[in-house]
C-alpha cells in the first residue's frame, strides 16, 4: 500500500484513532460547515431581503452550519466514539452550540454596530459589510470553543480498533479516567453518578 493511500485511509476512511486525525477531520468539517453558514448568511443578507435583520440571518445561517457540523462530526470526524445515549449527546452538543451561537451573534453585532460605523478598518470596506469580517472572526472563535468543548465533553473516548469490537464510549472513558485518577490520587475527572 502506498504512503498516500495509507494517509488517505488514516485521515478519510478509517475511524479516527488519534487526536491529530480528529483535529484534521474537524477542520474539514469546520470548513464545510463554515461554507454553509457564511454562504447562507451572505445570501440571506444580500439577496433574500434580510439586509436589516442581521441577527435573524446569522441565527438561521448558524443553525444550517450547526446541523451540517453535527452530522459530519458524528458520522465522520469522531466516528466510533459513541455515547450510550444519543439524546444526552445531542443535548450537550446543543448547549455547547447555543453558547457558540451567542458568541457568533455577539461578535457579528460588535463588528456591524460598533466597529463598522467607526470605520476602524479604514475606508477599504463599507460599513454595511463589516458583518462579513465579524463572521470571519466569529468563525475562528466559535470553532475553538466548539472543538474544545466537544472534545472535552463528548468525544473523549478512544475509538474501537478495526477488529469488530465495540467502540469505547464517553461513559466507559470516564470510568477509565476515574481508575487512573484513583491510582495516582488525582480526582480531576471523577465518574458521572
Amino acid at each position: 500500500m502506498s504512503a498516500i493511500n495509507k494517509l488517505f485511509r488514516k485521515y478519510v476512511i478509517d475511524p479516527p484513532a488519534e487526536g491529530k486525525v480528529q483535529l484534521a477531520r474537524s477542520l474539514v468539517v469546520g470548513v464545510i460547515a463554515t461554507l454553509v453558514d457564511m454562504g447562507s448568511l451572505v445570501v440571506m443578507k444580500e439577496f433574500l431581503g434580510l439586509r436589516d435583520h442581521t441577527i435573524i440571518a446569522a441565527t438561521i445561517a448558524y443553525i444550517l452550519g450547526l446541523v451540517t457540523n453535527y452530522l459530519l462530526s458524528t458520522f465522520w470526524a469522531f466516528r466510533g466514539l459513541n455515547t450510550k445515549k444519543r439524546g444526552v449527546e445531542f443535548a450537550v452538543f446543543a448547549v455547547i452550540s447555543l453558547i457558540g451561537l451567542g458568541l457568533n451573534n455577539l461578535i457579528i453585532m460588535l463588528f456591524e454596530k460598533v466597529l463598522g460605523p467607526r470605520q476602524v478598518l479604514g475606508a477599504w470596506l463599507n460599513a454595511d459589510k463589516y458583518y462579513i469580517i465579524g463572521k470571519i472572526v466569529a468563525t475562528v472563535v466559535v470553532f475553538v470553543w466548539n472543538f474544545g468543548m466537544r472534545k472535552l465533553l463528548l468525544y473523549r473516548g478512544k475509538p474501537a480498533a478495526d477488529n469488530g469490537s465495540e467502540p469505547v464510549t464517553v461513559e466507559d472513558n470516564a470510568e477509565g479516567d476515574a481508575a487512573d485518577n484513583a491510582a495516582t490520587g488525582d480526582a480531576v475527572n471523577p465518574p458521572a453518578p
